[in-house]
Parts: structure tokens; sequence; C-alpha cells
């Protein structure tokens, strides 16, 4: 009889659970990286460089309970970049250019507060694929014949997304959303450094938005 009632909690749970939608936009601030290499009659260094950029993302998701929720969405971000190589005894170049970023992804959400709270801190973790371009921007500073970057690169890449954040609500169901979000994947822009990075690229995100609850 028990296991009945907690079944019929289960379902009763479900079965009231809401939509909601939103609109965030924000600053994204892209991870940097550099290499170095000495070896025999060759030392190398390599960098990048990123400068915080502009965001826009919009998303819906489900309450499935008070206290756990899932979203769904689509998110832009775009940065400006300088790519930096030195190899002694020369060949040298510094490059501008602009990058941005496509996503689509997966949260679930974790709230602290049950629905009837008009303020409701929570965890979010997500996946997602990124779709990230890169283009020159001027001409780039160079000397001797070093192996310039490409004048695009494009990569598509699966990331992982963590955050946390807050929803503050009116009666009306309208409120204010801000998270802390950071995305992790690998770095295509590392890749095209000569000689070559080794870290992950991580996407700092301060959102700030509206959402809707249904």
């Amino acid at each position: 009889m028990r296991g009945v009632l907690f079944l019929i909690a289960g379902i009763g749970a479900v079965a009231s659970a809401q939509t909601f939608v939103g609109v965030t936009s924000g600053i994204s601030t892209l991870s940097a990286d550099a290499q170095t290499t000495v070896d025999i009659g060759v030392t190398a260094t390599s960098t990048y460089k990123p400068e915080n950029g502009a965001l826009a993302s919009g998303f819906a998701g489900r309450h499935i309970t008070d206290y756990l929720s899932i979203q769904a969405g689509y998110g832009w971000n775009r940065n400006s970049l300088t790519l930096t190589s030195i190899r002694l005894p020369q060949n040298s170049y510094l490059q501008s250019r602009n990058s941005s970023q496509h996503s689509g992804f997966g949260d679930a959400l974790l709230y602290f507060r049950n629905r009837r709270s008009r303020v409701r801190p929570f965890l979010l973790v997500g996946i997602g694929v990124t779709h990230f371009t890169s283009h020159v921007d001027g001409s780039p500073s160079f000397t001797g014949s070093p192996a310039l970057p490409p004048r695009s690169f494009s990569a598509t890449e699966p990331g992982l997304r963590v955050a946390a954040g807050i929803d503050l609500l009116s009666r009306s169901g309208w409120g204010f959303r801000y998270m802390f979000l950071e995305t992790m994947q690998r770095n295509p822009i590392s890749q095209q450094l000569s000689p070559p990075g080794a870290r992950g690229l991580a996407n700092f995100q301060n959102v700030f938005g509206f959402v809707k609850y249904f």
C-alpha cells in the first residue's frame, strides 16, 4: 500500500510540471593558452589572447518536480583573438582574428527552493555541441617566413556545461535569471598555434536575462 501511495505521488508530481522559457545576454570570456619548446638550434613560443565578447541565448524547459527541471536551447557568443608565435632565430607573427561560437545544449537544473518561492537558487549541469569559427581580421605582422594559421578555420566539438544561478520571480510568473556558466571542450584555437597548445577551451559566461514560468 505504501508503494502505491509513493507511485501516485510521483505521477502527480510529474503531471503538475510546468514549462518555462527565457532569453539571456551577457559577457563571454574565453580561456587563453600558451606553449614553449626549446630544442637544439630552435626555440619557439606561441600564445593566443582572447578579448571579452557579447553573448545571447534562448531556452525552453520544464519543471519535472519542485526541485528538478530540464531545459534545452541555443547560444551564441563572439570574441576577438590575437595569435602570436615567435620562432628563434627568426620567423614570428602576430595575427588578429574574430571568432564566434554557435551552441545547442541540454541541461538539468537542481533548485534549492520549491516553485512557490520567489527566490530560487539552482545548480546546472548539461551537455552541448558547439560550432566554432574564426576568421582573420586585417593583415598580420610578421618577420621571416612563418607558417601562418589559415585565414579561416572551424570545428564542431561536444562540451560539458556547469553553472550556478538564481531565478528571481514575480507573482505574474515573470522573473529575472542570473547565471555564472562555464563550458569546457577541446580547443580548436590551440591546435592552430605553432607550437600547438595543450589546454582545453573554457568559455566563462556572466549571463543575465528574463524567464517566464507558465
